[in-house]
């Protein structure tokens, strides 16, 4: 019997049939007649003759061929079955985090969930790319806390608290599946990830507001034509960002003025009716004109929205150039209720009608109009409070582009 080296190994040329070189124990290797080599270990087990592949030369070195033979042999010693064993570990490793969350993801989620779209999105995006790949059995804590580390220095803590949601929400499914023993992300707490969240009071100023639109207007900045229309389009509507972001252009009316919001993409799970004056009609038909999207704010492909991280981070930049003290995306949804209470005076149930909030119990048991005419004024004098708001020429100077 031959003694394997890489020279031996590498000599073996193939024959007009395959054939086997063993060497003692049952260690040998197949070369087959278009020169592939195969490492095999054969054994017997009852008086039946059996083989197993431990991989290809030279992806497989010989050392590491020797080694899953010289495993395999002492397990067989101990009454193990190779096959058995070696069929368990394949298991295992095709057992991966992203195999448990596509089926907490389909079998869960996209079933129950109001909006799984962001749940997908938080999973392709935030989870897969760190993760995914990662053997359930090998998954450890440290690893969950890195990923969402990684989401926290870009500057969204919040985002990774929601994230750590998700990751505890399909961890715990894995465990009442038998997936896993235990979750791995049991003892991680919001706090030490993005921190304790405090509700926000912030709202910008009638004076912040032109100045932000002035500077959108202006050329300080670098902004897409998406990102800066929808910042427009938030301060105008009031609509949650995610609700303008996963906009469909199927939904907008523009002879009758009106955006049906499907119950998909709301919050609360019903269709809402939104007015567009003039001025939001505008900014969309510029989008328009501009993408070839069925989204009115597509992604880095036509056929994916705007990612739920893109607005953020471009608010983010240029917070400085603006010279507005720090804002955020949502904070425009509660400058558009307090503004249209304190500068407007409109009646504060129709404000929550435009936000799509659902009243009180007992007022909505006992109230079913949905104020279309009133919110359609209170819509349209917002929109006409801020193109005068803007042409007034009594406001704080830009800050010149860093």
């Amino acid at each position: 019997m031959p003694i394997f080296t890489d020279t031996y190994i590498k000599e073996l040329k193939p024959l007009t049939k395959r054939y086997e070189k063993y060497e003692k124990g049952g260690f040998g290797i197949r070369v087959t007649t278009k020169g592939v080599k195969t490492w095999i270990y054969r054994y017997k087990i009852n008086g039946k003759t059996d083989k197993l592949t431990l991989g290809h030369y030279p992806t497989t070195s010989l050392a590491n061929a020797k080694k899953q033979f010289m495993e395999l042999r002492g397990l067989r010693k101990d009454g193990h079955k190779p096959k058995h064993i070696v069929e368990a570990n394949k298991l295992k490793e095709s057992n991966t985090v992203e195999k448990l969350f596509l089926a907490w993801y389909e079998n869960y989620a996209a079933k129950h969930r109001k909006k799984p779209l962001q749940i997908k999105q938080q999973i392709d995006s935030d989870i897969f790319p760190s993760i995914g790949s990662i053997p359930l059995d090998k998954i450890q804590t440290i690893d969950i806390t890195k990923a969402l580390d990684k989401i926290v220095e870009r500057g969204a803590p919040i985002h990774a608290n929601r994230v750590l949601s998700t990751i505890k929400q399909a961890f715990n499914y894995g465990v009442s599946r038998g997936s896993l023993p235990y979750s791995p992300a049991i003892s991680i707490r919001t706090r030490d990830i993005g921190g304790l969240e405090k509700r926000r009071e912030r709202f910008l100023t009638l004076n912040e507001i032109k100045q932000l639109w002035l500077f959108l207007d202006s050329k300080n900045h670098k902004l897409s034509l998406h990102i800066k229309n929808a910042i427009k389009i938030l301060l105008l509507t009031g609509v949650r960002t995610s609700e303008l972001r996963l906009a469909e252009w199927n939904e907008f009316n523009f002879e009758e003025s009106l955006w049906i919001m499907p119950a998909a993409h709301s919050k609360i799970n019903l269709n809402i009716k939104i007015h567009l004056s003039e001025q939001v009609k505008a900014l969309l038909m510029e989008l328009k004109e501009n993408n070839h999207s069925k989204y009115v704010l597509p992604g880095t492909s036509v056929d994916k929205s705007l990612t739920e991280n893109a607005l953020p981070r471009a608010i983010k930049r240029i917070q400085d150039r603006i010279g507005i003290p720090e804002w955020h995306a949502h904070d425009l949804r509660r400058t558009f209720s307090t503004q249209l209470g304190e500068a407007l005076q409109v009646n504060p149930v129709v404000i929550e009608k435009c936000l799509g909030h659902k009243l009180p119990r007992i007022m909505a048991t006992y109230n079913k109009n949905e104020m279309l005419l009133e919110r359609k004024a209170a819509l349209n004098q917002w929109a006409e409070y801020i193109e005068n708001l803007v042409l007034n020429s009594n406001v704080i100077p830009l800050k010149h582009a860093i």
